[in-house]
């Protein structure tokens, strides 16, 4: 490696970290994008009321506000129908006995796009673990697949950052006969 190319990498490396979000054409990023994502549901049988629970941690170091979540369904026998009242927030990772508090998240559904937004009032700051709870009713047994992005709180329009895990849901049929 010459000495000309090694200078800016080095310059590259001895950069301070800094807590400010990337921005790239007036656009901002995620220094440290959000992680640990999971989903779990109460119920898993076809047709029943159910609460989805979706946690993530914003890390201390992401240099940006999260501001929505837009997930997009990939697999599934049928539509997954979110409920749009009475969404919950809590702080911290899933918990089955845990409580949230209702007014700091809101539901938006596309039905053009089939994206579903979780949008919070105030937006996450770096350093919290939440779960949103969003009451909805199953549907019919089978596994349910979606991808997610993540937006931070910006001005402009704010580009998405998808990230995987996918989140996964089963439900089964119930053994209820009639």
């Amino acid at each position: 490696m010459n000495k000309a190319a090694a200078l800016p990498l080095l310059f590259l490396f001895a950069q301070p970290l800094s807590a400010h979000a990337t921005e790239l054409y007036g656009q901002e990023f995620f220094q440290s994008p959000p992680r640990n994502i999971s989903i779990h549901n109460s119920y898993s049988n076809a047709y029943q009321r159910s609460y989805p629970v979706i946690s993530l941690e914003l890390p201390a170091d992401a240099g940006a506000n999260l501001k929505r979540i837009a997930l997009s369904q990939i697999n599934g026998t049928e539509k997954w129908k979110w409920r749009g009242k009475d969404l919950t927030v809590y702080s911290g990772f899933y918990d089955m006995r845990k409580r949230g508090e209702k007014g700091l998240a809101s539901l938006q559904s596309n039905d053009e796009s089939g994206i579903t937004e979780i949008i919070f009032s105030p937006s996450i700051k770096p350093g919290q673990i939440i779960s949103v709870v969003i009451p909805s009713i199953n549907p019919r047994q089978g596994v349910y697949e979606w991808s997610a992005s993540f937006y931070p709180e910006s001005p402009s329009l704010p580009p998405s950052q998808t990230l995987g895990p996918v989140l996964r849901l089963d439900i089964y049929r119930s053994n209820i006969r009639f």
